[in-house]
């Protein structure tokens, strides 16, 4: 059973312009959300291959479940944020 409490539980409340801090043993990467997108599971399935293409230039997509159903998750949120420079 999930009763919440994971690192991306808010990640739907991020909006086009919010700032994402990834901390690493080098120091801290700053990026800008270009966009907050809610898929359904199939959705999701076929544009997954667009949304994690390694030949486009450098971003970072960071991905979460919701809809919770009691059962399974009915869908992901998708954020994509570019680095800021």
């Amino acid at each position: 059973m999930h009763n919440g409490g994971g690192a991306f539980d808010k990640l739907d409340r991020l909006v086009p312009g919010s700032v994402v801090v990834v901390s690493t043993a080098r120091g801290q990467l700053r990026y800008r959300v270009a966009t907050v997108t809610t898929y359904r599971k199939a959705a999701l399935a076929k544009r997954a291959t667009q949304l994690f293409d390694q030949s486009v230039r450098a971003r970072l997509v960071l991905v979460t479940c919701e809809d919770w159903n009691g059962k399974v998750y009915l869908s992901n949120v998708v954020v994509l944020a570019l680095p800021i420079t």
